[in-house]
């Protein structure tokens, strides 16, 4: 399959130029600067058929190529980590037109679904899924950003690249517990498949134990 990339440079007078027939160069994004009256929209950077040089291999990795002229000579002139560490944002400049483009680095993990599809993590969908299982709760939009960086955070912990569903879900459990106890039935009855009245009340029975574990005088 092609991909094919506009890029709109304003210097030309608005004029669009198409990229065709490359190959998309996964997780790498770019957005060039207005300083240079270059587009604003970010596009993803594109792995061009052709030669790598001498320096890449050396690295062992391929070429970052300049979106604008495809000249694979290019270097990095700033580095900022965002994102609390995850990601990376680099500034580039090409040796070979002189103009400046934005690349943005993160780690991959993926989700493994029981279908065997696999997708990339999503905090969003964490949020998502939690957030139907807070409605009416007093519980902040905040609060459900934390959790689902809580939950990156232990999943990517274990130091595997591709993770099951079922433990994205084990891993949601546990801050939702101390985040919400009503949000955490509802979402474990879904996510455990509650049946029946008593399979409430075994997790309620587990939560009040819980609570009296970590505060006696309260059982008392």
């Amino acid at each position: 399959m092609t991909t094919r990339m506009v890029i709109v440079d304003s210097r030309q007078g608005g004029r669009s130029a198409h990229l065709d027939n490359v190959v998309p160069f996964p997780r790498r994004v770019f957005s060039t600067g207005r300083s240079r009256g270059t587009a604003v929209a970010e596009a993803t950077v594109l792995q061009l058929p052709r030669r790598t040089s001498e320096r890449s291999r050396a690295a062992g990795g391929g070429p970052m190529y300049c979106p604008f002229c495809k000249n694979e000579d290019t270097r990095v002139v700033d580095s900022r980590v965002f994102d609390d560490g995850q990601g990376i944002r680099r500034r580039r400049s090409c040796n070979e037109c002189g103009r400046r483009f934005t690349t943005v680095e993160s780690a991959v993990m993926a989700v493994v679904k029981r279908n065997g599809v696999t997708e990339p993590f999503s905090r969003e969908k964490v949020v998502k899924g939690v957030r139907r299982a807070c409605q009416g709760r007093d519980v902040a939009e905040d609060d459900l950003h934390k959790l689902a960086q809580q939950v990156e955070e232990a999943i990517r912990a274990t130091g595997v690249a591709e993770v099951p569903a079922n433990e994205v879900g084990l891993a949601i459990l546990g801050p939702l517990r101390d985040l919400d106890e009503v949000a955490y039935l509802r979402f474990a009855s879904v996510y455990k498949g509650f049946s029946s009245i008593e399979d409430f009340e075994a997790a309620i029975r587990e939560l009040r134990t819980r609570a009296a574990a970590a505060d006696p005088t309260d059982a008392a």
